[in-house]
């Protein structure tokens, strides 16, 4: 670390705090409208921010060019709209009134680019200055929305800046985290465990930690169309090579007899989507972890293997092993939609998001208290629009705070 880093990080933090008054003075509609701006000339690929985005981010995220236009198009599709109810959502209620953070410092992970989009958005909807931490892997997207930001509105970004530092640059981390009330930071468990323990007297942190998704596929939705289930839940384990905290690790099949039937489909379904939906060059240090999970795999039951995916179907009951990911999913079937039950509390905190093939009220109502996530059909796991809960909880939780009157 340069003598002149944290100097340099000092002013970066200062000049944000310094926007703080302008910020808190602007309505959270008119911040959503600016917002939806900024995040259009990123969605837009004719635009120049756009160009630019599908020009590196398959080179900064490791995905394919088809991949990051997929992820594009569905984070931003809908965008304005999302921004303005949340704009409408987190306004003060009769007798209350907002009390901003000073400073928000927002910590990044570097394996779902998008994830940016709701915690930069949430943090200046409530009015609180932030300063993000990138990811020293990828920093594409958040730094994309900053320079969009100031052509949209100058003053507005002044009061949201990207920073980019090694993990391990602690006199850094100490630097963003002394002067933040409020820390959002996604990472794994240990790293928030660590942010935690250097945070301020009475500063909050927003946590969102090391997490997974899991599928469900009912009997009826199997006999009424399995290759049409096969096809919905083959999109959520490509999306993002399967890297996020939303991926299906996981698809729990409603009858052993449908499990190998169904395995060969989404084996199928995963291949077939190649051609449209091209999987990122397989990393180094991810290859042997492939090659070990797809070995004892074959060593369980059937392993349907392609080109760049493969689909394991383990008829005993077992606790889920976790995948490496990048488009290598487990099949294994329940006797009933309660398979679901203990599955979700094995996996507690760490299960994200559920995709359910069959009805959403059945599994709904078996999550056992140590789950709260979210619920959504089969195909739409890596779809969450803006308002979608962040490890159960409001996208703003923690970040809007309030004075009573009276």
């Amino acid at each position: 670390m340069s003598a002149e880093a944290e100097p340099a990080l000092r002013a970066v933090i200062e000049g944000v705090e310094r926007a703080g008054p302008s910020l808190r003075a602007r309505p959270p509609d008119r911040i959503a409208a600016r917002l939806a701006e900024a995040w259009a000339r990123i969605a837009d690929p004719e635009r120049h921010l756009g160009r630019l985005a599908r020009e590196r981010l398959p080179g900064q995220t490791g995905l394919s060019l088809e991949m990051v236009a997929w992820a594009l198009q569905a984070t931003f599709d809908g965008l304005p709209e999302a921004l303005a109810e949340a704009a409408r959502r987190m306004a003060a209620p009769p007798g209350l009134r907002a009390a901003p953070h000073r400073l928000g410092a927002l910590v990044l992970a570097g394996n779902v680019f998008t994830a940016c989009v709701q915690p930069l958005s949430m943090a200046l909807l409530a009015q609180t200055p932030v300063v993000a931490k990138a990811s020293s892997r990828d920093d594409g997207l958040p730094r994309l929305f900053a320079a969009a930001l100031a052509e949209v509105d100058p003053e507005l970004a002044a009061a949201c800046a990207v920073v980019t530092f090694p993990g391990e640059a602690s006199g850094l981390t100490d630097v963003l985290l002394a002067r933040a009330s409020v820390v959002s930071a996604y990472g794994s468990d240990a790293t928030l465990r660590a942010l935690r323990e250097r945070l301020g007297p009475g500063a909050t942190l927003i946590p969102h930690g090391h997490g997974l998704g899991l599928g469900f596929a009912s009997a009826r939705a199997l006999d009424d169309d399995l290759e049409g289930v096969a096809r919905r839940f083959a999109r959520d384990v490509a999306a993002y090579d399967q890297r996020g905290c939303m991926s299906p690790h996981a698809i729990l099949v409603e009858g052993e007899a449908r499990a190998e039937p169904f395995g060969r489909a989404l084996a199928a379904a995963l291949d077939d989507l190649e051609r449209e939906l091209p999987r990122g060059a397989l990393p180094r240090d991810a290859g042997p972890a492939q090659i070990q999970w797809r070995g004892v795999a074959a060593t369980r039951g059937p392993l349907f293997e392609g080109r760049a995916s493969a689909v394991a179907v383990e008829l005993e009951p077992a606790a889920i092993r976790p995948s490496p990911g990048y488009r290598n999913a487990l099949v294994r079937p329940v006797g009933s939609v309660d398979g679901v039950t203990v599955a979700a509390d094995a996996l507690g905190a760490h299960l994200k998001t559920l995709g359910v093939a069959g009805p959403l009220d059945a599994v709904l109502t078996r999550l056992p208290p140590s789950v709260a996530c979210r619920v959504c059909r089969a195909g739409e796991m890596q779809r969450p629009d803006l308002l979608s809960l962040a490890d159960g909880r409001l996208p703003w939780d923690g970040l809007r705070r309030w004075n009573q009157i009276g």
